[in-house]
């Protein structure tokens, strides 16, 4: 048993390797780092679907865990059964709650994510934490998830039916802890998406 996880940046690879080792992961685990492909979708690029294509059909995963939400609907669009994208365990979840918000960094991932929970029969109300972004880039992870949970933070304030809030992007999952004391379901990509794959794989 193989999964291989696609990463647009390498910081996701030491804790996405700690997650499948929580979850008690026996199998082999990959990691294929392409920071290029997040600037080329952000852009026009025609050719990217078609590296993509190449690129996932080339692995040889019994699953391919996309962990990047913005090229999630380019990979699935493939039908290769072996597919996942990190964010659709996430939104199947939080389509069982009345009042969704989800929550991203980058416009990128806005069009794609709010497609998909509608796909899961779900609407939500969107909050683009565009101040949180810059200290990604810099390397700041601490900055950048203080960041996240004080614009998440502000929005509840002004929603306060919100019953679930969805953390979009996988970088995003430690911002989770900083909005435990909300009162609301919190929901990060990463994890679920981790469980997901290795049931998909362990069939």
């Amino acid at each position: 048993m193989k999964i291989t996880c696609l990463h647009t940046a390498q910081n996701h690879v030491a804790g996405f390797s700690d997650l499948f080792t929580q979850a008690e992961w026996d199998g082999d685990l990959d990691h294929v780092v392409r920071p290029d492909l997040l600037a080329r979708a952000q852009g026009e690029d025609a050719a990217l679907a078609e590296d993509l294509r190449g690129l996932i059909a080339g692995q040889d995963g019994d699953v391919i865990l996309c962990t990047c939400s913005t090229l999630g609907p380019i990979v699935e669009g493939f039908g290769d059964q072996r597919v996942l994208r990190i964010d659709r365990p996430a939104m199947e979840a939080a389509a069982r709650y009345d009042h969704v918000m989800l929550a991203i960094c980058l416009e990128s991932t806005g069009a794609p994510s709010v497609a998909l929970l509608r796909d899961c029969g779900s609407e939500a109300n969107v909050v683009l934490c565009d101040d949180a972004w810059p200290h990604f880039e810099a390397g700041d992870m601490n900055g950048f998830h203080r960041a996240i949970a004080a614009a998440v933070g502000s929005a509840l304030i002004d929603a306060p039916e919100t019953d679930c809030v969805v953390l979009g992007q996988a970088s995003m999952r430690g911002a989770a802890v900083l909005l435990a004391d909300t009162g609301v379901r919190i929901l990060t990509t990463p994890i679920l998406a981790v469980r997901r794959a290795i049931g998909i794989a362990r069939r």
